[in-house]
């Protein structure tokens, strides 16, 4: 771990090993643990891919003493914790009228677009941070055949549900917004509800898995308005 002064109230801990699952849980399970040994002093705690922002309470604590805090927890005590690890099922249209940038990922990475969508389903991904849009995901990390560049140019609208790929990451779009990730495909759930207990009802450190639903399924989907599946914990 690595410590930086962000100001005069914020903290950043950063981790240099490499991105994996055990990472993802590692860093989960250090925020669960600061959250409660240090819940009075600190107004806010992010996980983000490698690190957490901790931003504290002046009239509290001070930096130096969360610092020491969290210097004291055990390494390997987290490390060893019996995680119930949530896995969530998402459905997925890969139909062309939804799969924007299929074709063209298809003829970068010399690729047949039935390759992309098989090797995009063969994996269970990490979530590994929220961010950019409340709800949005940052999953990984995806086959290296996917690998690809964000776009030279972001696309202005990019459709509500979109699956989309950059780099060694695939996320959801939980609303339409403007993005540089190539679409792939939609999905019709909802994943971000501001009136809902649980605005996002995923977090870092849990997983998704991704299964694919014809077009007809898709419409039967969206008249149902489903709730994404949790099909492990």
């Amino acid at each position: 771990m690595e410590f930086f002064n962000l100001n005069e109230n914020s903290i950043l801990v950063s981790w240099k090993d490499e991105l994996n699952s055990s990472l993802t849980s590692l860093i989960s399970s250090y925020k669960t643990e600061i959250l409660s040994l240090c819940k009075d002093d600190i107004k806010d705690c992010v996980q983000s891919i490698k690190s957490i922002l901790i931003i504290i309470d002046l009239n509290r604590t001070s930096i130096d003493e969360i610092v020491d805090k969290i210097k004291l927890i055990d390494y390997e005590k987290i490390n060893n914790y019996d995680r119930a690890i949530k896995v969530w099922e998402i459905p997925v249209c890969y139909d062309l009228e939804f799969a924007t940038d299929i074709n063209f990922l298809s003829d970068l990475n010399n690729i047949s677009v039935r390759d992309i969508i098989d090797a995009h389903l063969s994996r269970t991904y990490d979530v590994l941070s929220m961010g950019f849009l409340p709800g949005f995901m940052y999953l990984g990390k995806t086959d290296k055949k996917l690998h690809c560049e964000r776009k030279e140019k972001p696309s202005l609208n990019i459709r509500k549900g979109s699956i989309g790929l950059a780099l060694d990451q695939t996320c959801i779009y939980p609303r339409q917004s403007p993005g540089g990730w190539h679409i792939i495909g939609n999905s019709p759930l909802e994943f971000f509800n501001l009136n809902s207990k649980h605005p996002c009802f995923s977090r870092p450190g849990d997983k998704i898995q991704f299964v694919e639903i014809s077009k007809s399924q898709y419409k039967s989907f969206i008249n149902r308005l489903d709730k994404p599946k949790l099909i492990e914990l």
